[in-house]
């Protein structure tokens, strides 16, 4: 369940934020800085973690540990300052359209063949899906053409949790 201060749930097209530095300490790659809100999208889902910058600092992972979502930046930053954010654009939007693709191509898989996805995994040069059932190189062409169709019919897209 998305939380009021995940603004990558709320507003998934934001690409500038400010927030309010909660908490910053030293740990093992660079300074844990963790924001009042958000529009990092911390890695999970299959999905790789938003990259960018928390003013001067650079912002080089994000992941959710413990219920809180933790930025690492290569600089501190002091409790209680307002620190502007910025997302590397056409990284997320990347991600976003890739993400969403999947969820198109395994909704057609499951139409099609009943198989439910049991592994999604993002890679900077391709996309992996693991169903829970086999498909031919045959099956795997035409699951793409009805993908493609799915994506060509503009349909609405809905977030949901």
């Amino acid at each position: 369940m998305s939380e009021m201060n995940e603004l990558f749930y709320t507003n998934p097209y934001l690409r500038e934020f400010d927030a309010t530095v909660v908490a910053c300490t030293e740990g093992k790659k660079g300074f844990e800085v963790v924001l009042d809100n958000t529009a990092f999208y911390p890695e999970g889902g299959g999905q790789p973690a938003d990259l960018g910058t928390l003013g001067e600092a650079k912002v080089s992972d994000v992941r959710r540990q413990n219920g809180v979502i933790i930025h690492f930046t290569d600089k501190a930053f002091e409790e209680g300052a307002t620190v502007h954010g910025g997302l590397d654009w056409e990284r997320r939007y990347d991600n976003m359209q890739n993400h969403t693709g999947e969820h198109v191509l395994t909704g057609v898989i499951r139409r099609a063949f009943g198989y439910d996805n049991v592994g999604f995994h993002m890679y900077p040069d391709r996309i992996g899906i693991d169903m829970s059932g086999e498909l031919s190189d045959e099956d795997v062409r035409a699951m793409e053409r009805a993908a493609n169709d799915v994506i060509a019919a503009d349909l609405p897209v809905e977030i949901g949790f």
